[in-house]
């Protein structure tokens, strides 16, 4: 196992924030964290990078027991928000100061600028950047010396389709073909899906951990052109409602005896969405 977490517990301002916390990731593994807003997910990659202190249980991050000092800064990548940003430097002087820390040629830093799409801004201060500029240059001082487990925390934020794309594809990039363990706290479930089917959702302080390909239904959604009763069985919305697949020919027959026209059948699509509404309750 790449990391391992047994029974944590982190409280911050004298308030149990996580508890209990059991979870093993294995190497080359992209998992998810995902919750409302408060749920606990920065706090957990804050403890899981040494930046927060926990009060019970143990870490284990790449062969390293937690708190690990600089060894384990060798091995993990912490895309944090940009408050850890110097706005008087330029991007190249915070990625030179990684650079020289772990041991890595100014050829890196270009490298990495390139990879990231920043090359054109890399000089200029960091206070003139762009919300996206800015996570563009968190994402680079993140990947910059090749960890064997990066953790972003909303690394979409702020950036436009092609930056979101390309920042996507990069991540999928250093999973699948440099065998990079990624767990990536987001809140944008369309990128989720597309990246992993592993969730950690995050609720009342400890970790529900799904696999969507477990979750996935062979049910149905009916769409018809009149309004549903508010009773009607598994009523989706005023026009669509739930059958499984065993009993779609039987609903079907029952919709000309209510005197409902059918406008169409479409396979449930599942992913985190339904899933998180189901575990949180959102209607």
């Amino acid at each position: 196992m790449l990391l391992e977490i047994e029974n944590l517990a982190v409280e911050v301002a004298g308030k149990e924030v996580l508890k209990n916390i059991n979870l093993s990731i294995e190497e080359g593994e992209t998992h998810v964290l995902l919750g409302p807003n408060g749920a606990g997910k920065t706090t957990l990659l804050s403890a899981l990078t040494g930046l927060l202190p926990y009060s019970e249980g143990q870490v284990k991050v790449a062969g390293l027991y937690m708190p690990a000092g600089k060894d384990l800064y060798r091995k993990i990548g912490f895309m944090q928000d940009n408050s850890v940003l110097y706005p008087q430097l330029t991007g190249y002087d915070h990625l030179q100061y990684i650079a020289l820390a772990q041991g890595f040629s100014k050829e890196s830093i270009i490298e990495t600028a390139e990879r990231v799409g920043m090359i054109g801004y890399l000089d200029q201060a960091v206070g003139t950047y762009s919300l996206g500029m800015k996570q563009h240059l968190l994402f680079a001082c993140a990947i910059l010396h090749r960890p064997q487990v990066l953790f972003l925390d909303e690394p979409y934020n702020g950036l436009d389709p092609t930056s979101l794309i390309r920042i996507r594809e990069l991540v999928m990039q250093l999973n699948r073909e440099e065998g990079m363990t990624v767990l990536i706290s987001s809140h944008n479930l369309d990128e989720i899906d597309r990246m992993t089917r592993r969730i950690l959702f995050v609720k009342e302080g400890q970790i529900i951990e799904r696999t969507l390909a477990q979750s996935e239904t062979s049910d149905y959604v009916v769409n018809v052109q009149e309004k549903l009763a508010d009773d009607w069985i598994r009523r989706l919305s005023d026009h669509s409602f739930l059958v499984s697949a065993s009993q779609l020919s039987q609903a079907l027959v029952g919709l000309e005896r209510a005197g409902l026209t059918l406008i169409g059948v479409e396979p449930r699509q599942f992913g985190s969405e339904q899933v998180y509404r189901e575990l949180f309750e959102v209607k």
